[in-house]
């Protein structure tokens, strides 16, 4: 059996918190993704909408105007979409020192060479 340097040690611990990092990216995408699709949902029956329209308060409904309810609805969509960004971002930086550790574990390890 091999005995692991300190070295190698910390960079597989390393690379277990990215592979949780990479999965908790990855939910908050699905979260932000299905947000768009509700926002565009709601946008969508704002639109059609031939009366009052009504959007929660917390707890409690509260009347607004087909124009200010598709402001608000606006407004969310660019924070979801800035959110989705981040995220992308965040993925792409985690993916990438992913696979610069694997490299280096498989070299370390006696896999292939760097």
């Amino acid at each position: 059996m091999v005995e692991l340097t300190g070295e190698q040690k910390k960079e597989i611990m390393e690379y277990q918190g990215l592979q949780q990092q990479l999965q908790m990216l990855g939910m908050q995408r699905q979260q932000a993704s299905l947000a768009l699709g509700e926002n565009a949902a709601a946008r969508e029956a704002v639109e059609k909408a031939k009366g009052k329209v009504y959007r929660f308060a917390g707890p409690v409904l509260v009347e607004k105007t087909k124009e200010e309810a598709l402001v608000e609805l606006a407004s969310e969509k660019e924070k979801i979409e800035l959110r989705q960004q981040v995220l992308d971002k965040q993925e792409k930086k985690a993916r990438d020192r992913n696979t610069e550790l694997t490299k280096k574990l498989k070299a370390s390890l006696g896999g292939e060479k760097e």
